[in-house]
């Protein structure tokens, strides 16, 4: 598949023993994880359960929770993951070792005031934001696929635990660390917290199509079938406008530039979705993608299942040569291997400490340096936690990656990523979408498309533990650094690459974006309302999904170089299509047995009543959702509904179009925020739909001091998220502002890679070295 493996594979978790308590899909993602890529897991009690439970715990022991061996297994774990999927967590472990690691997952975090409130994924997008961002805007929010933000949590709760696992190793310490719902997808808002914290602007849901500007961002339907498109680009929208024959429209009043139609949504759909209609999904695709257009069919999981793209890969696994198909690898890794199935205890126990311990003030990675070379979300998201961590993270910038040097009023006002509407005097430098994944990084610009700038990278590449980048796979080789040639210029580089496809199969050169993926990869087909067609989510979760486990494999290949020094670095991919799969795993693998699983809109097959009911005010709504007898005897006793108060769950389940008209009814004479508080105090799973003021003034992620404000040179003071994963002894940090464009060219040019001052004037004056946009 990606990746040749070495013949020696490193094993860094096979030495790894983790115990897993509690049945949270969270807590499962993460402990499957650990399990896949080496480590011995036992989950003790109840997983996930469900028809496709089995993606979970393929590859994990079970033990039962009155089985004599548990108190020998939790005293003996590196890592105990706690985690609660509904409830807060009962009773808090605490670390049994000075060297042990206790991880705690829940909805909620143990302290604020929504400790020990209940919820549903389904609360946890209201509570956060998320949300409300996906839906007809004339109709209620709707939600996501199923469990999706639980994996997200998952994955930041695996990123948060292999960190704690390098501060063990340079430090010497356990720790506890904790991980919320709540605060994993407030951190993983693309724009929306920023555009209202900018200029004020609330970003509400605009259809089928994702939650932000331009067009065409979305799910467009076929002659028979429906394609995703993501062209964010002028040059894009300069191809797509000539080959559908619509370049007219850039002659009609109003439009003086290309800017101008993208932004206005509604002309631009008046005669492409028309056109849209009468083309043929693959053949649209396939002629988008030979002009470098980003544009994917969605697919249901039986497509996906067969995709040739995937099937060349060999991406798909039996698990004990079984007939169920299970995902692949989120990751690949040269030098670390991964397979499906139960692990034996290794012979070597984890190693406690280095021998000297390192200072670790800004996180666990204070003192190693990451080379950034990302765009758009996906990889800057990555490299954004990474210098979280305490990394050093140097952005090589190349000049056009920012704004350029004039933005036009259309697009500083559709957008909202400038402070008050206003791009300024250099836009480059303030917009809070590239500060924002900016934030603790230091910025150098090099013009590689020049030989002096290749040569001047190549100096660079010896000082960094990490490099990421997320190029299509022809960049890199073109430009001379192949994965090869980056370890023969440091060998204990960890290098990784983050190609949407990979870098092999029949669709390595295929252009994509988040909004494109997640229509191909079968998220799109698990999206929409009840009885109708596909729909596309708010939020492009192949991108942040993506921009997490380039994290998490990041820090593996450093925990690997720290547990074998001597093996040296490796190289790894990570395709977002791959990683994007896997959140959906637990689908794939009951779509097997049970078919395509029916678009319920906002409503679950084993709880009843769920939704989200209308509030009173503009657009106000509540997710409410009966998980048991104690929620639905809860929801009866708020509303005085006693007749109601023994139905069984079959007979709410076969009522519930009655009792949601009846929720509604009821509902819309109440204040959402009152209710949900109402709710929760009577064990009802509940959470207000927030919007972007809600999230930034809410009191539970003030509790836990969830924003951190940094005041921009440039752009001035803004409130931002911080990293959602809490370690008890090396917490993340947010230490300085992002940086201007080019600001540390001469720290990175001159002391890390040695150049003369001569030289770096020279290399300045000639446009090798900027810190400015060319045009």
């Amino acid at each position: 598949m990606g990746l040749k493996m070495t013949e020696k594979k490193r094993r860094s978790f096979g030495r790894l023993r983790i115990a897993e308590l509690g049945g949270s899909a969270a807590g499962g993602y993460c402990g499957k994880l650990f399990a896949d890529f080496g480590a011995e897991v036992a989950l003790i009690g109840d997983g996930p359960t469900g028809p496709g439970a089995a993606f979970y715990t393929a590859s994990k022991h079970h033990l039962a929770v009155d089985d004599p061996a548990v108190p020998a297994v939790l005293a003996d774990a590196d890592i105990v993951i706690q985690s609660s999927n509904i409830d807060g967590l009962d009773a808090l472990l605490d670390p049994a070792t000075p060297e042990q690691i206790v991880l705690r997952v829940s909805p909620f975090p143990a302290s604020g005031p929504y400790s020990g409130w209940r919820a549903t994924d389904l609360v946890d997008a209201a509570v956060a934001g998320h949300l409300r961002l996906s839906g007809d805007p004339e109709r209620e929010p709707l939600q996501g696929v199923r469990d999706i933000v639980h994996h997200a949590a998952g994955a930041v709760a695996f990123i948060t635990a292999v960190a704690a696992l390098i501060a063990r190793v340079r430090g010497g310490v356990g720790q506890t660390a904790e991980v919320s719902h709540q605060e994993t997808l407030t951190a993983l808002h693309q724009f929306s917290l920023l555009r209202y914290t900018h200029t004020g602007a609330i970003l509400n849901r605009l259809g089928n199509r994702y939650a932000g500007p331009g067009a065409p961002i979305g799910g467009y339907e076929c002659a028979d079938g429906w394609v995703g498109m993501s062209l964010p680009q002028t040059d894009q929208m300069e191809r797509m406008l000539d080959v559908t024959g619509l370049v007219s429209m850039l002659e009609l009043d109003g439009i003086d530039e290309i800017l101008d139609l993208m932004t206005n949504i509604e002309l631009l759909d008046s005669q492409l979705v028309p056109y849209l209609k009468t083309q043929t999904r693959d053949e649209l695709v396939e002629l988008f993608q030979l002009l470098r257009l980003p544009c994917a069919p969605v697919f249901d999981l039986k497509e996906l299942l067969a995709d040739d793209h995937l099937a060349a890969r060999q991406f798909w696994q039996r698990p004990d040569s079984g007939a169920i198909l299970h995902p692949g690898a989120p990751f690949t890794m040269s030098d670390h291997d991964w397979s499906i199935g139960p692990k034996a205890a290794g012979a070597e126990r984890f190693p406690t400490s280095a021998a000297t311990s390192v200072d670790l003030s800004d996180g666990p990675l204070t003192g190693l340096r990451v080379i950034d070379m990302t765009r758009v979300w996906a990889g800057p998201l990555a490299t954004r936690i990474l210098g979280d961590l305490g990394a050093e993270v140097v952005m090589t910038e190349v000049p056009w990656t920012r704004t350029p040097r004039e933005v036009p009023d259309s697009y500083v006002h559709a957008t909202h990523f400038f402070p008050d509407d206003d791009a300024g005097d250099r836009p480059w430098n303030r917009s809070g979408f590239h500060n924002k994944y900016a934030i603790n990084k230091l910025s150098t610009v090099i013009e590689l498309d020049k030989p002096e700038g290749r040569e001047l990278f190549a100096s660079l590449v010896p000082t960094a533990d990490v490099l990421v980048e997320n190029y299509s796979p022809r960049v890199m080789p073109e430009f001379g650094f192949d994965g090869e040639s980056l370890l023969s210029m440091n060998p204990d580089l960890v290098y990784v690459t983050m190609p949407g496809y990979g870098r092999d199969g029949p669709h390595v050169d295929w252009v994509a974006y988040g909004p494109t993926i997640d229509g191909h990869v079968g998220h799109t087909s698990l999206t929409g309302y009840r009885g109708e067609g596909p729909w596309k989510c708010g939020v492009a979760w192949p991108d942040p999904i993506g921009g997490l486990h380039g994290a998490a494999a990041a820090l593996v290949g450093l925990l690997d170089r720290l547990v074998a020094p001597e093996q040296g670095g490796q190289v790894i991919e990570v395709a977002q299509v791959e990683a994007a799969i896997n959140m959906i795993g637990q689908h794939v693998v009951a779509a097997q047995t049970n078919g395509q699983p029916e678009r319920l809109g906002n409503r679950h097959p084993s709880r009843a009543p769920q939704g989200v009911y209308p509030c009173g005010g503009d657009d106000r709504w509540i997710a409410i959702s009966v998980v048991d007898e104690q929620s639905w005897h809860g929801l009866c006793d708020t509303f005085g509904w006693s007749d109601l108060r023994d139905l069984t769950f079959d007979e709410r389940r076969a009522r519930h179009d009655e009792i949601d008209e009846l929720l509604s009814t009821t509902t819309l004479k109440t204040n959402d925020v009152e209710l949900m508080h109402q709710l929760q105090a009577c064990g009802v799973p509940a959470g207000a739909v927030l919007d972007a003021a809600d999230v930034m003034t809410d009191p539970q992620l003030a509790a836990v001091n969830m924003f951190a404000g940094l005041d921009h040179s440039d752009a001035g003071l803004h409130e931002w998220p911080r990293f959602p994963g809490r370690l008890s002894a090396t917490p993340a940090t947010m230490r300085s502002q992002a940086a201007l464009m080019g600001e540390h060219n001469e720290y990175v040019l001159q002391t890390l890679t040695g150049i003369s001052t001569d030289a770096y004037d020279e290399l300045f004056a000639a446009g090798v070295i900027r810190d400015d946009p060319p045009y």
